[in-house]
């Protein structure tokens, strides 16, 4: 589609110079394209091989080509009329092959890129992009939701046509964003394809599963916390199978999780909410946000933590027992393979354990001996298909049966859960509406 275009303007050009009626000067010199008045353009007639026929005198034997008439369009895809209201049409070449398209990769972030926790994942795919498929890349960050559109606007002048949503806060503004149909969208969260769009996902709760079973295997209290973004990714499925994987640690009534909401990019509201996870004894930190600063605050105050992010050992390197995150890599190297290929096919995809895109961060120094050994297990019980985290039975905080004895809830059912299991004690929220937040320059990085 994005030829098309090309082609369009290209035909437009020939057609301004349809008046230059031009013969040649001696024969044996190359002859130049030439178009006629009207519907038909002279070319050079060619062999099998595209060399220039000549007749018997040398000259070069030439072939008028007609061609088709079709109303010109602007960026949007509108049809142009004149000051008459007259539409305006032009004539092309249906035969002739449209220039190969040239791809750009744009990535817009909700937060500031260098302190992100789900970040550090995008930014190794955005660096295998390069790398594999040898495209241009560049992202803009601290978008606002309402800003989504502004940031395309700027992607799109920078001549990005592939633009990665990095957030699922931006997963509604995607699906309304209609301002060019030649742009694909690759939409973190979002769960609508349309011709020009994918949305992508994955359980990520098998491996905050394991890293349940992880922190319940290195706490001395019994109590865990947990500090998250309300706006993450499958929020309440991830927490909760984290939670679900204590259980294979800690009996039911010794499991006592802590949960605490924070926004990602406010480090007050962080702060105060790691506080309090501490001052209800928890010993063991898991944090599920957009930004890495709540593992690096729990290790500052002596905490052991888990994290979503893969750089564990940078952020923490003294204080983490493992982490979990998202391997986007494979997933968006294939799609926008597919894309420059013209081969690309809509899609929802929500990869697991299994298929790589969920991964599991080595074991680190403050895990105590024998957690790799047991948690490696559970591991491959799940990536095998031989576990699945959310079965029967299990309550919710209020003591309600929501999956039965025996039954296994499928991902399709785990990303709309909107409760907590029975080993949630206490939540609490310190998150306040911010009145004038600050939006992004606009500045495209790369």
């Amino acid at each position: 589609m994005f030829g098309l275009t090309k082609n369009i303007r290209k035909a437009a050009a020939l057609i301004a110079a349809a008046a230059c009626i031009f013969t040649l000067s001696a024969c044996g010199e190359e002859p130049e394209v030439e178009l006629e008045e009207g519907s038909y353009k002279t070319v050079t007639q060619t062999d099998a091989v595209g060399m220039p026929v000549t007749d018997e005198e040398g000259n070069y034997v030439f072939q008028k080509i007609p061609l088709e008439s079709r109303a010109v369009t602007d960026e949007g895809g509108k049809e142009v009329y004149n000051e008459q209201g007259v539409l305006v049409t032009e004539y092309y070449d249906p035969d002739e092959k449209p220039p190969e398209p040239v791809y750009k990769v744009g990535f817009i972030y909700g937060d500031e890129m260098a302190s992100g926790a789900t970040h550090v994942s995008f930014e190794a795919a955005r660096t295998q992009i390069e790398k594999t498929l040898g495209l241009e890349t560049c992202y803009i960050e601290n978008v606002l939701v309402g800003d989504f559109p502004e940031a395309v606007n700027t992607l799109q002048d920078d001549g990005c046509n592939i633009i990665v949503s990095c957030s699922p806060k931006f997963a509604s503004s995607v699906e309304k964003e209609t301002r060019s149909s030649m742009t694909y969208f690759l939409n973190f969260g979002g769960h609508k394809t349309a011709s020009t769009s994918s949305s992508f996902g994955g359980e990520l709760y098998q491996t905050a599963a394991v890293c349940g079973m992880a922190a319940a295997y290195n706490t001395s209290s019994n109590t865990i916390g947990v500090i998250s973004d309300p706006g993450e990714y499958n929020v309440y499925g991830v927490i909760d199978g984290f939670v679900l994987g204590t259980l294979e640690v800690l009996k039911l009534s010794q499991s006592d999780v802590r949960v605490n909401w924070a926004w990602s990019n406010d480090h007050a509201e962080i702060e105060a909410a790691v506080d309090d996870l501490i001052s209800q004894g928890c010993d063991v930190i898991m944090s599920y946000m957009e930004s890495d600063y709540a593992v690096r605050y729990a290790a500052q105050r002596g905490i052991k933590v888990i994290g979503n992010c893969g750089d564990l050992p940078e952020v923490a390197p003294d204080n983490y027992i493992t982490g979990f995150y998202f391997n986007f890599s494979t997933y968006l190297v294939d799609d926008i393979r597919a894309i420059v290929n013209d081969n690309f096919n809509p899609r929802t995809y929500s990869g697991d354990i299994a298929s790589g895109m969920a991964r599991l961060v080595s074991f680190g120094p403050a895990a105590k001996e024998g957690t790799e050994s047991i948690c490696s297990k559970y591991y491959d019980y799940i990536k095998s298909g031989q576990a699945k985290v959310f079965t029967g039975e299990i309550k919710n905080a209020d003591g309600k049966i929501m999956i039965e004895k025996g039954q296994s809830l499928d991902f399709t059912n785990i990303i709309n859960i909107n409760w907590f299991v029975q080993s949630v004690r206490k939540a609490g929220s310190f998150t306040e509406i911010i009145d004038d937040p600050v939006s992004s320059d606009f500045v495209i990085k790369s």
